[in-house]
């Protein structure tokens, strides 16, 4: 038997979370893309969205996950990914990692 997800999180369908949602694929590389702007062209770029019933978790929210070698970094977005803008992108990856690489 393969473990679910860690009690109290629920990871997407193929077509993302909640209603009007849009095609999660397309978001999702929409996003990725948006990262790819502010990253260098061979790094791994990770995009997804988690639904979250624990206390103090925002309904949802989009992780963005830098896959630098030995030292990835992960990002959060409290937001639907079909909702995350160019300027969400930038503010979180200079705000919480302090620069661009």
């Amino acid at each position: 038997m393969v473990p679910g997800p860690p009690t109290g999180i629920q990871l997407p369908g193929p077509g993302g979370i909640g209603p009007g949602r849009g095609s999660g694929v397309s978001q999702t590389s929409r996003v990725r893309a948006l990262v790819a702007e502010h990253v260098p062209d061979d790094l791994v770029v990770l995009v997804t969205e988690l639904a979250c019933s624990e206390p103090g978790c925002p309904p949802v929210e989009t992780v963005i996950a830098l896959m630098y070698p030995g030292n990835p970094h992960q990002f959060k977005l409290p937001k639907a990914v079909r909702e995350v803008t160019a300027d969400d992108v930038r503010q979180v990856l200079t705000t919480q990692e302090g620069h661009e690489h």
